[in-house]
């Protein structure tokens, strides 16, 4: 089979543009509809914008809005402690993968229903599944089957390539946050909260500002969840640009006081730091002066001591001498 064809520079660009617009769609579809949207309701859009969001999240094997929403906002209420579905304190691949084969048990269907009140009357999210049995996966699984064979039939193989792999991709980001994210030994915090929730850079990136999680744990509601200028979101990009035209209101943004507190609480811990160095350096001098002090006195009240051992001793002999009679004097009449 001949595949020269797929390494001209057409092939090479459209394989990237199908790659980078999977990626892009997919993964907002995640961030800004199943999460930012449904989850925290961070911001308000017309009913068919969401629609369109939430597909993307759809596509991108994140099954049923409304169970995906139920088991995000029990995370929230119970991140790292437990009752957890996907704390890595109960293991790394429990936290990748092994949480989504167990919430059926873990969280039935009058549960789902508590957590998603706000959700459940909606006729077009509840056509995806409303708890997590395996007819509301497999509805998935199939649906994402059949758009990838329209692609491939359609767009042709460059195209179903390119969109698959970039589905992949997609697809096991938010298992990296729930892992990655929460694991104490990666990343920074800019924020003390409960839970381990940290901000991982190469996840921030990866899944479109949804690595910056400590700060998205400070402040849930915010649409925004990169908030320093290195910390990149481009689903904030998004809905900021929704936002300017007019397609986007009521827009949560994050508090940004804490962010400047733990800046001055570094400035300060910093300085203390600096004091407490030169006042220990200043200690060891002192200290040193003291041994040194003391130990030049004691060699000279040993030096003195020694003196006056020799006085007294020779005191001693001449009293004796004084006291006790010659042999020539105790002859004499």
């Amino acid at each position: 089979m001949d595949l020269s064809h797929w390494f001209n520079l057409s092939q090479v660009w459209y394989f990237a543009a199908w790659f980078l617009g999977t990626m892009y769609y997919l993964g907002v579809g995640i961030t800004l509809g199943y999460h930012r949207l449904l989850t925290h309701r961070s911001f308000k859009v017309p009913r068919p914008v969401m629609y369109f969001w939430v597909a993307g999240g759809y596509l991108a094997l994140m099954g049923a809005p409304i169970s995906w929403v139920a088991v995000h906002r029990l995370h929230h209420q119970k991140s790292d402690l437990e009752g957890d579905p996907h704390s890595p304190r109960d293991g790394f691949e429990h936290a990748l993968y092994k949480w989504m084969f167990t919430m059926h048990d873990r969280q039935p269907s009058e549960e789902v229903r508590k957590q998603v009140a706000d959700l459940i009357d909606d006729p077009v999210l509840r056509l995806f599944g409303i708890d997590h049995s395996a007819k509301q996966a497999q509805l998935c699984l199939w649906v994402n089957v059949a758009v990838r064979i329209a692609i491939l039939l359609i767009f042709g193989p460059v195209a179903f390539v390119a969109n698959l792999l970039a589905s992949v991709a997609v697809f096991w980001s938010p298992q990296f946050v729930n892992t990655v994210c929460h694991l104490q030994d990666h990343g920074y915090r800019n924020f003390e909260v409960r839970d381990d929730s940290r901000n991982v850079p190469w996840v921030g990136v990866l899944a479109m500002g949804e690595g910056w999680h400590n700060n998205h744990h400070a402040m849930p509601r915010s649409a925004r969840h990169g908030v320093r200028w290195f910390e990149f979101d481009i689903t904030w990009c998004t809905i900021w640009l929704m936002e300017k035209l007019g397609i986007a209101s009521e827009v949560v943004r994050p508090n940004m006081k804490p962010v400047r507190a733990v800046d001055m609480a570094a400035e300060k811990a910093a300085a203390m730091k600096a004091v407490a160095v030169k006042a220990r350096d200043d200690g060891a001098e002192l200290v040193k002066a003291a041994e040194s002090a003391f130990s030049q006195a004691a060699a000279n009240a040993r030096e003195e001591g020694a003196e006056l051992v020799k006085a007294a001793e020779s005191a001693i002999s001449q009293a004796a001498a004084n006291v006790i009679p010659t042999p020539s004097e105790a002859n004499a009449p």
